[in-house]
């Protein structure tokens, strides 16, 4: 059908989308509270969790008691959390990373958690972003990162969380991407990561009283991509990922004393993609990418020849976010699948029983489906997708389509749960389709590199095979197709929606990226080796012209101007230029202006319901 909503007032010639009725709004509601939550580690004493999750205004603070308990919410307010953990001794305070109305960049916090309230105390100093804090084990001091203007650059820095005024910056650092992975056990050396690229990485030992650097990853060719790194509770070795000895991130050992370093598990053909070892060093739990699903694995380290265990089973999904309990009886993770909105779980490492400590929501979607088509050059396009119930959804046969773009060249389409977009698989019976473009993670180095600088033209070609997979497929109303992407995605979907008019009926697009090569010239300095490294060197004449060729918004200004008008486009986020673009070019775009998260998907939702 084509759009029916009613337009309330029109801002130089742009829609904007109206209200929603109270009967739609109310079937809406349930859906639009299962954004997920995340789990954030244990109390250091009691058997007590502290979870993330949003409430009315933005992402807070919870703490939860026992399984299955009531949470106590700990931070309140406008400011998302981003970040927190419990100090590691007693518990009694709580360390959090949080945005501030008013200030540029993160600041970082501690809460006292007996408090009714807890009044957070800024411990950063309000002028800078920051990022990374983390209690060192004896809770005595916290390291951070912070990001000064000017030649100062990124920086490692150290405090007293009782004496702010004690900050100091141990180190620079350069190349502006860095993390702190680790603290060792005996607080005085840090784990860091370098990141150059998607494709070169570099892992630290940094001195915790003077910030002296040493490397121990090999620098030089050929270039590899280490990952997540942990120091081994007795401090004689780093456990880690990398993928200097093949296609895929293979979790290793660094003997620190001889500095000769070992794949665990050789025969492993996917990402590790997340790792923890056990507080006695005997064990450490993996989770594993196969083909977007995540697999927890234990796997015993005292032994000569390393060996994995399979866990109990766990809803099928994606498993984030793992954290030993400190005497390491239990290991806590959070679980996003068709019945979990990023719930938590435990199990218990002796006999492998699974505890379920959050149900976030009571309604689930249906299970998700895996699949494979075969693009223009023979290469794999996986695709992730959810079909509506066919008893409750007869009539028509075949069913509307929302296809979903990543929101990074990088981003891989993972099972889970879809949060707000269960409302349209549920409810309107349209069925969801996430395609992994070439150059995605989870499938290899090789793939990964598909669509570097000059072949990202051929994630169209690609887009242009799955939409010949939904016309095939006798569930599928290939005529009704509708595209949704953020960032990167918003991008492909304006460029889907003017090369393949006649197959797509609507699209929503937030934030998108006008023009790759002005993107990646006006981004700041730290930023665009990571940049070049996918798009290409924009100050190369002949890379300049190709990135203006692939970007909506080209120098010729005819890249979008094969959409049709019949075709509306739901704009949201960071939009401006290309609003004006489509309005002279006199296309059906829509603006929602004004609305805070849960109204913007609402709307975004009524949206393409009536567009479809």
């Amino acid at each position: 059908m084509v759009m029916t909503v009613a337009v309330l007032k029109a801002e130089k010639g742009v829609s904007i989308v109206p209200p929603i009725p109270a009967a739609l709004r109310a079937e809406m509601a349930p859906y639009l509270k299962t954004r997920a939550q995340r789990f954030l580690g244990w109390h250091p004493v009691a058997r007590r969790i502290l979870v993330s999750a949003p409430d009315a205004n933005a992402t807070q603070l919870f703490v939860i008691d026992q399984p299955m308990g009531a949470a106590r919410q700990l931070t309140f307010g406008p400011e998302p959390v981003k970040e927190a953990e419990f100090e590691p001794e007693t518990g009694r305070q709580i360390l959090l990373l949080r945005d501030v109305v008013g200030v540029r960049g993160s600041q970082v916090f501690r809460i006292y958690t007996k408090a009714i309230k807890p009044v957070p105390v800024l411990l950063s100093d309000g002028r800078r972003p920051y990022s990374f804090p983390r209690w060192a084990p004896n809770g005595q001091q916290v390291a951070y990162l912070s990001r000064s203007p000017g030649a100062d650059g990124l920086g490692l820095g150290i405090l007293n969380p009782l004496a702010p005024q004690t900050a100091r910056r141990l180190a620079p650092l350069n190349n502006g991407n860095w993390t702190i992975e680790h603290w060792a056990s005996n607080s005085a050396m840090l784990l860091l990561r370098e990141v150059v690229s998607d494709n070169e990485s570099y892992l630290y030992l940094a001195d915790a009283g003077i910030g002296k650097l040493s490397v121990i990853t090999p620098r030089g060719s050929p270039k590899a991509a280490h990952g997540l790194a942990r120091f081994a509770p007795d401090l004689s070795a780093v456990f880690f990922t990398s993928d200097v000895d093949g296609e895929f991130q293979q979790f290793s050992r660094l003997d620190l004393r001889t500095g000769l370093s070992e794949v665990l598990l050789p025969e492993l053909k996917w990402n590790v993609e997340a790792l923890a070892i056990s507080p006695s060093g005997k064990q450490a739990a993996l989770i594993i990418n196969e083909s977007g699903f995540s697999q927890l694995r234990l796997l015993g380290l005292e032994t000569a020849k390393a060996k994995l265990s399979v866990p109990a089973k766990l809803p099928r999904g994606r498993v984030q976010n793992l954290h030993w309990r400190p005497d390491g009886t239990e290991l806590g993770f959070s679980v996003s699948a068709s019945d979990s909105a990023g719930d938590v779980f435990s199990m218990d490492t002796f006999n492998g029983q699974i505890t379920r400590w959050t149900r976030r929501v009571s309604n689930s979607h249906s299970l998700p489906s895996i699949g494979v088509v075969r693009s223009f050059d023979g290469e794999k396009v996986p695709l992730v997708y959810w079909l509506p119930n066919a008893r409750r959804f007869a009539e028509p046969a075949r069913r509307p389509v929302l296809l979903m773009l990543p929101s990074s060249p990088g981003s891989q389409m993972r099972p889970g749960h879809l949060g707000p977009h269960g409302y349209l698989l549920e409810k309107l019976g349209m069925a969801i389709v996430c395609p992994n473009l070439r150059g995605v993670r989870g499938y290899g180095n090789r793939h990964r590199s598909l669509d570097d600088g000059r072949l990202r033209s051929n994630t169209l070609r690609d887009l242009n095979a799955v939409l010949n997979w939904i016309r095939q497929q006798p569930q599928l109303d290939g005529e009704r197709v509708a595209l949704w992407g953020e960032g990167y995605g918003g991008s492909l979907a304006l460029l889907a929606m003017s090369s393949f008019n006649s197959f797509i009926r609507c699209g929503v697009v937030i934030g998108p990226v006008a023009n790759w090569g002005e993107h990646v010239r006006g981004a700041p300095s730290w930023e665009k080796t990571h940049l070049r490294a996918e798009f290409g060197d924009e100050r190369d004449g002949k890379i300049r012209e190709f990135l203006d060729r692939v970007s909506p918004l080209d120098s010729a200004g005819n890249n979008l101007d094969a959409i049709p008008t019949s075709s509306p486009i739901l704009l949201l986020g960071q939009c401006g230029q290309l609003r004006e673009v489509l309005n002279a070019k006199k296309k059906t775009a829509w603006i929602l202006p004004g609305a805070d998260l849960t109204e913007t998907a609402k709307r975004e939702r009524w949206f393409l319901a009536a567009a479809l």
